[in-house]
């Protein structure tokens, strides 16, 4: 087997990772040169050791020879005549390096008869141009909170991110990303390089693909000592099996000890409020058209999470908490149903006022997700005040018959708790986005929390936007491979003895 370097480096950006395969190529099970073989990672990436490039070994196939690389063509097809190749290795096993990058590889591969020696099959698989590795995540420095921090309980970091399914991360919808570095192999390095350098103890994912959950991520935190659960939308896929997004919550297995978990179906509580609460008949046209509003597939997630070390009770801390409700959740995206929005906020403070009062009214809450909606919102009036305004214009929908009202009165959209916004104690204000692509830029993630029982140390700012724009116009760019950008805090319990500030 041999592989083999374009002699000359071709340091121009390529507009198409899949351009240079050709039908050979798919038939040894490259889907392109970000596909996979044989579990490797992108064979086109030099990552400093992140990426994989080997070829077939399957058992009892006569072994062959491994191919080469050019680097003074970055049209797609096949090669132009007269093309240079130098010969880099006959390993089983070849890692892109520094030297290979602005190049092409090509593997190819035969199988000879071990009897005859005859030739049976020869592939040739050819990459497009090598990448550099990304640059490393910019650093997240925390702010402290100005307000002593003084006694109370146990201390963790908790972030919240959106890391946008590959289901998602389409030309179509970022024209101004660079095709390469939407590719799902490029964009998981990214991220997971960044939850590993904040360092968090718990952190609530969104938009986790489920075929990418066990094969990527599960696998990925756990290596890092990390323990997860996930829950994936109500919808079919899209097409093939596990094309479909979810929630993941993840929690390092050090700090704390799995206690129990509970997922929430907001399309099974549309239903149940349908049929149970206010008599509908889900065949008739009332009852058709308000489950059609409100079945949007969303779910949220909650697990109790116990400390594996307990704080032990003190003269200033009699009665230690040692557990935390973790909620996670990812709210409809479209602009146009607000009532949707507000009313998955509400029967989520439900769920969770009915799960909580059942544990003891002292268990701490978390809740973090991808709210999509923006500071102005009745949502996060709900969240923030406990309430809505009745004027507010999220809870006064014009209906007819093509947009049933699904809120009850306004007075009735309530909950118990008390929550604050940990961006919101640390900074005094809300960050201007936490969502930044050509077409948006607001805040649409959020880490409340209960503030009888926690409260924020510190916060990581959000990044400005000379920061953000470094590398593209917007997000996801070649240095961050979210649309979203991360929310990191530092949070206390408070104990028996401890009030907050």
């Amino acid at each position: 087997k041999e592989m083999r370097r374009s002699n000359t480096p071709n340091r121009q950006r390529s507009g198409s990772m899949d351009g240079s395969i050709d039908d050979d190529a798919r038939s040894v099970g490259s889907t392109g040169s970000m596909g996979r073989m044989n579990g490797s990672k992108s064979p086109g990436f030099s990552d400093g050791g992140m990426s994989n490039f080997s070829g077939s070994s399957n058992p009892g196939t006569p072994r062959g020879f491994v191919g080469s690389y050019y680097g003074g063509y970055s049209g797609g097809g096949d090669m132009p005549m007269g093309e240079e190749w130098i010969e880099i290795s006959r390993d089983q096993l070849y890692i892109p390096g520094p030297e290979d990058v602005g190049r092409k590889l090509k593997l190819e591969a035969a199988a000879y008869s071990t009897e005859t020696g005859e030739l049976l099959m020869h592939r040739v698989v050819k990459t497009d141009l090598v990448l550099a590795r990304a640059p490393d995540p910019p650093k997240r420095n925390v702010i402290t909170n100005k307000v002593g921090s003084g006694g109370g309980g146990a201390r963790f970091r908790i972030a919240t991110y959106n890391v946008l399914a590959e289901i998602y991360a389409t030309q179509q919808q970022y024209p101004y990303c660079d095709i390469w570095a939407l590719s799902w192999d490029y964009r998981f390095q990214n991220i997971l390089r960044e939850i590993i350098d904040v360092s968090p103890d718990v952190i609530c994912l969104q938009e986790i693909q489920a075929d990418h959950y066990e094969n990527h991520f599960y696998a990925a935190m756990s290596e890092q000592g990390y323990e997860g659960v996930y829950k994936q939308k109500t919808r079919q896929s899209m097409g093939l099996a596990g094309k479909v997004d979810g929630c993941g919550v993840f929690w390092r297995r050090s700090k704390f000890h799995f206690a129990e978990s509970y997922s929430i179906e907001f399309n099974e509580l549309a239903q149940r409020q349908a049929t149970q609460v206010l008599g509908l008949n889900p065949r008739s046209e009332e009852g058709m058209a308000f489950m059609n509003r409100l079945s949007k597939d969303n779910v949220a997630q909650l697990v109790v999470l116990e400390l594996a070390q307990p704080t032990l009770a003190t003269r200033a801390n009699r009665d230690p908490i040692n557990q935390v409700c973790i909620a996670n959740t990812h709210f409809y995206s479209n602009k146009d149903f607000p009532d949707v929005k507000l009313w998955q906020a509400w029967q989520l403070l439900q769920e969770l006022e009915n799960f909580v009062m059942s544990r003891g009214t002292n268990l701490p809450l978390i809740i973090c997700g991808d709210f999509n909606s923006t500071p102005d919102t009745a949502v996060y009036d709900l969240f923030s005040r406990q309430t809505v305004h009745p004027g507010h214009p999220d809870v006064n929908i014009a209906s007819n018959d093509d947009i049933p009202n699904v809120l009850p009165d306004a007075m009735n959209i309530t909950h118990s708790f008390q929550l604050g916004s940990s961006y919101q104690t640390i900074f005094g204000e809300e960050p201007n986005f936490t969502n930044y692509t050509a077409n948006f830029k607001g805040v649409l993630d959020y880490v409340w929390y209960s503030v009888q029982n926690l409260r924020p140390l510190s916060a990581a700012p959000i990044p400005d936007e000379s920061a953000l724009t470094k590398h593209g116009e917007a997000l996801p760019s070649t240095e961050y491979s979210s649309d979203h950008i991360m929310l990191i805090s530092d949070m206390q319990i408070l104990g028996g003895g401890s009030r907050p500030p």
